[in-house]
């Protein structure tokens, strides 16, 4: 009888010293100043069991086996959901297993695409949300590589374009909301949404004018670099179209610097001389393909362009629009924007 009485006590007196170090782990821990977290990524199908592995390699907890007791009593530490998480160091079991339970906590940024940015640019933005740019441009495609053939098949309207093509000209310009880690595809996805809603019938419009849509993109990316303000797109838009109609060059500074990448408002002799297909100093007709992503109001102008019979245009440092019809007007004009 003494030997079971003490049997008994000493397995009391286990049971407490296991209770007293197991309960404030499980259900009584908090996290202590200054509230250090460390971030962890939990994979597919993971268990209690794994779980308990990273979180004791990961500093989060210290002890596997208390973890996996807790998910008798908890089934939730069972079904921990895929993600990464930023946990709070010395929490308590029960506190991590709902965290993990719930789901990553996604994050919504809010990114403003403006007019006129290039693919380039575009990425050069949403590196500041953590994107990498090998990521994007196997999307968008670059001059390495053309755009994914998925969103080829995603977007009816990409399928026509030629096989090397990149998005350059279909990424719309807007302001847009979209998880964080989604990025890039979800930003893709709706700037082409976007820009399939906006331009739906101009494709159908561009053939009854006996014009390729592709041709229209495209002039409206220059439109975009090129036009002063609202009136200006449209009349720039017809002095292109007159230009390309009679066998000119265009001789769009914004394609010299598509190349160059040099911005300048006023190219040097250098950068004319660079030898691209998209140097349309150089080469006649439109440049291969969109040289921006341009606004609906760009588009609208190169589809529906003012008919005037100029040839010539350019903008004096205070954004004056001048117009000629000849060569001596022009150099006229080049006197009053610029004294020279």
């Amino acid at each position: 009888m003494k030997k079971i009485l003490f049997f008994l006590g000493v397995l009391l007196i286990g049971a407490g010293a296991f209770l007293a170090w197991f309960v404030p782990r499980a259900w009584l821990a908090t996290p202590g100043e200054p509230y250090a977290t460390k971030k962890i990524t939990i994979g597919e199908d993971w268990d209690a069991s794994r779980m308990a592995q990273e979180l004791k390699k990961e500093g989060l907890i210290d002890s596997e086996f208390g973890y996996r007791m807790y998910a008798y009593f908890d089934k939730s530490a069972d079904k921990p959901r895929a993600g990464e998480y930023d946990l709070f160091l010395k929490d308590s079991y029960r506190s991590i297993a709902r965290t993990i339970f719930r789901g990553p906590q996604r994050d919504e940024v809010e990114i403003r695409i403006i007019e006129g940015l290039s693919l380039t640019q575009e990425a050069e933005v949403l590196a500041g949300y953590k994107t990498k740019v090998e990521d994007f441009y196997a999307l968008t495609g670059n001059a390495k590589q053309p755009f994914s053939t998925e969103l080829r098949t995603t977007f009816p309207f990409l399928e026509k374009l030629p096989v090397d093509a990149t998005l350059e000209g279909y990424l719309f310009p807007e302001t847009f909301r979209v998880w964080r880690d989604q990025l890039p595809l979800a930003l893709i996805e709706k700037q082409l949404t976007v820009f399939e809603d906006r331009t739906k019938g101009m494709a159908e419009e561009a053939v009854k004018q006996g014009r390729d849509f592709r041709d229209v993109m495209i002039l409206a990316s220059i439109v975009e670099k090129e036009a002063a303000g609202a009136d200006d797109r449209k009349i720039v838009a017809g002095i292109y179209l007159n230009r390309l109609k009679k066998g000119m060059l265009l001789q769009s500074d914004a394609t010299v610097n598509y190349v160059t990448g040099a911005g300048r408002a006023r190219p040097v002799l250098k950068d004319l001389d660079v030898d691209s297909p998209y140097n349309t100093y150089k080469h006649k007709g439109l440049p291969p393909g969109p040289i921006c992503n341009p606004s609906l109001e760009s588009i609208e102008a190169a589809l529906h362009p003012t008919a005037t019979d100029y040839l010539y245009y350019l903008h004096d440092d205070a954004g004056k629009s001048y117009y000629a019809k000849t060569l001596e007007e022009h150099k006229q004009n080049r006197y009053k924007a610029y004294g020279e």
